[in-house]
């Protein structure tokens, strides 16, 4: 998955523990790839070792997440 992930459904985070949670829970979020087409994700498409860039606090801030086996 290379794009940025926004929480979905009107969903926000207030700090990077949250948004971390929500993400290992396997809570939806839309991706939005360079290319201008967007979809819906969670954690059981990305793959182990792969980096996704997640947003939050009104998608103002955003933070760097590399997937590890644990989180499978």
């Amino acid at each position: 998955m290379q794009g940025v992930l926004h929480p979905a459904y009107g969903r926000d985070y207030k700090n990077k523990a949250d948004v971390i949670a929500a993400f290992r829970a396997g809570k939806d979020f839309r991706i939005n790839f360079y290319t201008g087409y967007s979809t819906y994700c969670s954690i059981r498409d990305a793959k182990v070792g792969e980096m996704v860039k997640l947003r939050y606090n009104k998608l103002e801030s955003a933070l760097f997440y590399t997937v590890t086996q644990a989180d499978k």
